[in-house]
């Protein structure tokens, strides 16, 4: 519909009552109380924990669906030196290879925090000389291309930002580099922008960005398909059941060479290593922000980069809440609504401050739910898992239920639900009108003074 009301209804008025930001926070303590990667006992911890939150709060079909999916996690501490080959191999620089522990912070000092790796790494050892490779993009590999610059039997460098980590491996692995790691240069996310934690939002010296470097971009979800429900659902033929869903094999889905995540500080003494041209030569509108002088390479020294990590089939657990709509099973169209709920460690923004609010949602539902109030449409609260390592559970759950996907009218994502003062849509144009009222009915007193920013019109 072109128009939707933005009066507030009785039920709306009922419903709004319910959230609050204390119980949004006690939930948000709970989740983020210990590191719950995808698949581990903690996932499963705080997956009984919103499925108790949904019961509790009346829905009519509450379950934990567990699929069954490819996972990775690290056997040892990885190793990235430099290395003297004319002194017998002398490691000149050993990188810390985890963040600082901060006596303030009992959050600094645990074995996932301190434990870096790239989802979907393989494991593998490499000896070679550096070359730097700015964003990694392919048109920084084609720079590098003009200026005889090779990557091929090297190990190389590039930071994050200006694409997804996946397609920096990717491209580095097409052009025949042995190791990729991956560090966030302080201009990007650093000191070079702005205060950094404590004092401020911004990277530290020694922070690590994790994350998975799976080619999604290709085809997101299990690499393998693990699940055997997808026999079923999947007819048998020449093609493997990947094959038949990505068109990919899962060898062409998930990196050949080994990664690794680096803070700026490891960062600083590979860089300072670097022989060859100047960056600013090379990559147009370059600029770096660690005070030292960039160079494509290669090195004098030579990297050593050793990854240790065992490929498992684990299982996840999805968490799906219903509650029923008044129309019948042919005409209903469901509300999806759903956030993830697995971290690299304990996902405080990103993603369970969208747990959090998602279950609030549910309290507000259950609230409506006692007073004998009923949907049109039935709801679906939905509570992730192996978001982090490539969409996993979403992307599973919705290729297994495809006909309940068909129906739906809306799928709503909330994700990092609190990150700062800005806020941040996107959508398609058919929900613009509603997206609008829904703006339309907070009230004004609560919101203060509006300004443009670069995110778009967000008031303080």
């Amino acid at each position: 519909h072109n128009e939707v009301s933005s009066v507030i209804t009785d039920k709306e008025s009922i419903f709004l009552k319910v959230p609050n930001a204390e119980d949004a926070r006690q939930h948000l303590q709970y989740i983020t109380s210990m590191p719950h990667v995808a698949g581990t006992s903690e996932d499963w911890i705080m997956a009984n924990y919103v499925k108790d939150q949904f019961e509790q709060n009346g829905f009519d079909e509450v379950s934990i669906d567990p699929l069954d999916v490819y996972l990775n996690y690290p056997m040892d501490k990885a190793i990235v030196q430099l290395k003297d080959t004319t002194k017998g191999n002398q490691i000149v620089f050993n990188a810390k290879l985890s963040e600082d522990v901060l006596d303030f912070d009992s959050t600094s000092d645990t074995t996932w925090r301190n434990h870096t790796f790239h989802g979907y790494s393989p494991s593998g050892q490499v000896f070679a000389p550096l070359i730097y490779a700015n964003y990694g993009r392919p048109e920084d590999f084609e720079a590098l291309n003009r200026f005889d610059v090779s990557v091929k039997d090297k190990v190389v460098l590039v930071r994050y930002g200006k694409c997804f980590r996946g397609l920096k491996v990717m491209n580095a692995q097409k052009k025949g580099a042995l190791a990729v790691l991956i560090y966030s240069d302080p201009i990007d996310d650093g000191e070079a922008v702005g205060p950094t934690y404590p004092l401020g939002p911004w990277r530290p010296p020694a922070g690590v960005q994790r994350g998975s470097v799976q080619f999604n971009s290709l085809c997101a979800g299990d690499p393998q398909r693990a699940d055997a429900r997808y026999r079923n659902a999947y007819e048998e033929d020449d093609q493997s059941v990947i094959e038949r869903i990505c068109g990919y094999n899962t060898t062409d889905l998930i990196p050949s060479i080994p990664s690794l995540p680096l803070s700026y500080s490891d960062a600083k003494p590979l860089i300072e290593a670097l022989g060859g041209l100047n960056a600013a030569d090379v990559f147009e509108a370059f600029h770096g922000g660690l005070n030292v002088t960039y160079r494509t390479g290669p090195s004098l020294l030579h990297v050593h980069v050793k990854v240790n990590n065992q490929g498992v089939i684990a299982s996840v657990p999805n968490v799906i809440g219903k509650v029923k709509g008044t129309a019948t099973e042919d005409d209903d169209q469901p509300v999806l609504l759903g956030n993830h709920r697995d971290a690299w460690v304990y996902g405080a923004a990103d993603p369970n401050s969208g747990t959090a609010a998602l279950l609030e949602v549910a309290r507000g539902l259950g609230a409506l739910l006692k007073k004998g109030w009923r949907p049109q449409r039935s709801i679906y609260l939905m509570s992730w898992s192996g978001e982090e390592y490539g969409l996993l559970g979403s992307t599973g759950w919705a290729e297994l239920h495809s006909d309940e996907i068909r129906r739906a009218v809306a799928y709503l994502n909330v994700d990092t639900a609190v990150s700062g003062d800005y806020l941040s849509v996107s959508l398609t144009p058919s929900l613009s009108t509603l997206w609008k009222n829904v703006l339309d009915d907070l009230r004004p007193t609560t919101w203060g003074v509006c300004r443009n920013t670069p995110h778009g019109q967000i008031r303080d």
